[in-house]
Order: structure tokens, then sequence, then C-alpha cells
């Protein structure tokens, strides 16, 4: 059944409520790292857009923000207990301004954010490497002789030749346990690469 009008607030109300017992909810990251397709130059690479914002911008402005609205709430509720020309000469662009000058994450300011949203922008980028990828890798796949009995035992070998394909000198082979990853199957089940894929990669979205 529909849900009624209270209850779509209510919904409204737990979706903004993005700091739970101070950390945010998966829910709020979704949000802030939502595919984008823009890309930003950066010396030597590009980075999507959003990558950018979460690794960079993100980790000083959310706590500025929140700190910001502490004041504006601050400043309203204390009717009478301060100064209405305090009040009037707040300009909250001149207070949020001064506390990204001052919030500086690399000199350790708020460090607990840039860790966490730098987690977060590793995983997502690496997801959709891995997600870019797959197409090329396909075509690799679809070259090797076993492609159509594709068990247990070519499972290496083709983690292998995806790590010389990327030039990764091993870590990736390294990274890809096969027998506990494809545990599940038999020795001679055969496994279609589609399933594959999707196990080999969600295993290095977090690498």
């Amino acid at each position: 059944m529909p849900e009624s009008g209270a209850e779509l607030e209510q919904d409204d109300e737990r979706n903004l409520d993005i700091y739970g017992e101070g950390e945010f909810t998966d829910a709020f990251f979704k949000t802030l790292m939502r595919v984008q397709n823009n890309v930003v130059n950066l010396p030597g690479k590009k980075e999507h857009f959003d990558i950018y914002l979460a690794k960079k911008i993100y980790p000083v402005l959310v706590p500025g923000l929140e700190s910001l609205s502490k004041e504006v709430e601050r400043l309203m509720q204390d009717e009478g207990q301060i100064d209405s020309s305090i009040k009037e000469r707040f300009n909250p662009c001149i207070f949020l301004a001064e506390y990204l000058m001052s919030n500086n994450p690399k000199y350790g300011h708020q460090k607990e954010y840039t860790e966490v949203f730098e987690k977060y922008a590793r995983i997502e980028r690496n997801r959709r490497f891995w997600s870019e990828e797959r197409q090329n890798f396909l075509r690799e796949f679809m070259g090797q002789s076993y492609q159509s009995n594709f068990t247990i035992q070519h499972i290496e070998e083709f983690v292998e030749l995806i790590d010389k394909h990327l030039n990764a000198e091993g870590t990736i082979k390294d990274a890809t346990k096969v027998k506990d990853l494809f545990r599940f199957l038999d020795e001679d089940q055969v496994i279609k690469f589609e399933e594959f894929y999707e196990i080999f990669s969600r295993n290095l979205i977090d690498c």
C-alpha cells in the first residue's frame, strides 16, 4: 500500500538524520557518492568529480556546514541573551570561510572525516574501474581455450592473465584467494564469466 503523508515525512526525517551517533550513515554516503560523469583534470591524472569532492572537499566542508548550522541554531535560540548587534553582523558565508581556512584536514583537523571519506572514495573508484574494464576482460576471456568450460582449475590462470594485463606485478593475483572465493565450486563445475567477474571484482573493491 502507498505510504501516508505522515509516513513519508517520517522517512524524510530519517534520511535527513545523517549523523547517527556522530557517524555518517551509508545512505548519506551513497547520496554523496552517486555516479557522476564529470571529470576533474588533476596534475598527471583525471578523477571523477564526486570522488574528487569526497577526497578533497567533503572532509572539511561537511563538518564546516555542521558547525555553521549549530551556530545559526544557537543565535536563533538564545533570544535576549545575545546582543542583537552580534546577530545583525553575523554572516554565514564569512563564518564558513573562516572555518574552512582554519580547519585544513592536511594539518590534522577533523582527521576522522578525512579518513572515512578517503575510504569511500577509494571503494567507489575501484568499483568504477572494474566496471569499466569488464568488457576488456570479457574479450580476453572469450579468446581463451577454456572459455566454454571455465572451472576452478582455470580461474587462477585467468586471474594471473588479468594481473599481467594491468601490469599489477602480482598484487591482484596475491589479493585473490581463489580457493576461498570460489570454494562453493566443485572441481569440474563450470562457472560463467559474469558470475566469476562479479565475485572477483567485488573482492578487490576495498583493496
